[in-house]
């Protein structure tokens, strides 16, 4: 997953629309036929409004669609980065986002078909995000001219406690570290994920210093609330920031988010060495 997945890698085409002047109850069948939630609505090759099938419900068969659709259309562009589309659904509560390019409707995205994807970034045994959710909102925010500061931790002895108390064992350690990520990051500007194995990553809009506060207080939240629950581990972190010319020269956001993780992931294991909680790369 080297690019930003864009609306034009996931949307539908060609898209089935229909016609202003056609009734309700047109509407309503040609969207039953089709399966379909909704219909963007065409006068003159210009995109005019939509119609759901909540719009649907609330009209009387016999009215046209000029007069039950939804005037004020929410879209998107084929090159709007899908977690953009998914943000904006989720903003005005819609299912659906026309997609228009020189002012025309190219094609169409739903919120099943995003989420579906987002699916895929999950990983299941924690219920958090993967390494491919990651890279996509490391590389995203770097695209807005944001500069982060990457978090790697990495549970101490993880292999010794799989081997001497089981996996069913570790995979409990990994899932109340999971819980505790979730429960302790601010999600405006703080994301996290199961990197892979015993390692998670805190991508964050903090700067160096603030980043470091956080990696301290998750670090020691780990070790209390590990022991409370059974499970007692310990971390150590290693933490990277980028850098102002990442964020304004960014050609291959990919590479730049690469570099940071590797550069967080080699000072954890020095910190593991050194026997102190993190350093700074």
């Amino acid at each position: 997953m080297s690019n930003l997945l864009k609306v034009k890698d996931l949307m539908t085409i060609p898209v089935l629309t229909i016609d202003p002047e056609k009734s309700v109850f047109q509407a309503a069948e040609y969207m039953r036929d089709n399966q379909l939630g909704g219909l963007p609505v065409i006068e003159d090759d210009r995109l005019v409004g939509i119609i759901t099938s909540r719009d649907i419900r609330l009209n009387h068969p016999n009215r046209i669609v000029a007069d039950a659709m939804t005037k004020k259309v929410i879209c998107c562009t084929p090159n709007d980065i899908i977690l953009d589309a998914a943000e904006t659904m989720e903003k005005h509560k819609i299912e659906r986002l026309p997609v228009i390019e020189n002012g025309k409707i190219v094609g169409i995205i739903t919120k099943s078909q995003i989420m579906k994807n987002i699916g895929q970034m999950y990983d299941p045994l924690t219920g958090i995000y993967n390494s491919a959710y990651i890279y996509q909102v490391a590389k995203k925010l770097l695209s807005e001219g944001n500069e982060i500061s990457v978090i790697l931790f990495d549970v101490n002895d993880f292999g010794k406690i799989n081997k001497e108390l089981g996996h069913i064992y570790g995979d409990r350690c990994l899932k109340e570290i999971s819980r505790i990520l979730r429960e302790n990051i601010d999600n405006k500007h703080d994301f996290a994920c199961r990197y892979g194995g015993d390692e998670f990553v805190v991508v964050t809009l903090d700067k160096i210093n603030d980043a470091k506060h956080l990696a301290e207080k998750i670090i020691d939240l780990i070790t209390d609330n590990t022991l409370k629950a059974g499970v007692p581990v310990t971390v150590s972190a290693g933490i990277c920031g980028s850098h102002k010319n990442h964020a304004d020269n960014c050609i291959n956001q990919h590479e730049v988010v690469e570099s940071l993780i590797n550069s967080a992931s080699l000072a954890s294991t020095k910190a593991k060495i050194l026997n102190q909680k993190y350093i700074i790369a």
